[in-house]
């Protein structure tokens, strides 16, 4: 642990501003352990898993897919964080009409009726499979984003506070 990292000492009150909020997290960021590709595995699995349709579950599964793929379980969860109620609602929107467009549905949610219980049983099978298909593939994309920017935030990081390169000595 590097003494100089600034700890957050107290839990951050529940109503805050956007600001203290994203600052809140970049500290949480900051002082996370281990390598940079460990830390931006964690990160881009949480940002996938953010963009699915299974929000009592995100934390669990991105955790649980931290596991599997040996990145950090804290970047995982703090990874999650992107869906919010200000987010959601884009995000599903988004992830149900790629899905519509990748299985070939007609239905949008523009012109969905129906008649009876039965039918809008059928219409949730159908619009819940394309909220996943949808979901996975802009998943995809926003974690290796994510992956790959977590990783050079974190190298130049770890590159400022330690000006000591093990293998050749000082750094020029």
């Amino acid at each position: 642990m590097n003494p100089s990292r600034k700890r957050l000492t107290k839990k951050p009150p529940a109503f805050t501003g956007p600001r203290e909020r994203l600052s809140q997290m970049l500290v949480r960021l900051r002082q996370l352990e281990g390598n940079p590709h460990y830390i931006a595995m964690g990160m881009g699995l949480g940002i996938f898993v953010s963009i699915l349709p299974i929000i009592p579950l995100q934390t669990l599964v991105a955790v649980g897919l931290a596991y599997l793929f040996r990145g950090s379980k804290s970047a995982a969860a703090l990874g999650t964080w992107l869906s919010n109620p200000l987010t959601i609602p884009l995000v599903y929107y988004a992830n149900y009409k790629l899905g519509c467009l990748l299985l070939g549905y007609e239905a949008t949610l523009n012109n969905i009726t129906f008649d009876s219980f039965s039918q809008l049983m059928a219409l949730g099978i159908d619009v819940t499979w394309a909220m996943l298909v949808g979901g996975a593939l802009i998943g995809a994309v926003l974690g290796i984003m994510a992956y790959f920017i977590t990783l050079r935030i974190f190298v130049t990081i770890r590159n400022r506070s330690c000006p000591w390169n093990p293998g050749t000595g000082p750094r020029q």
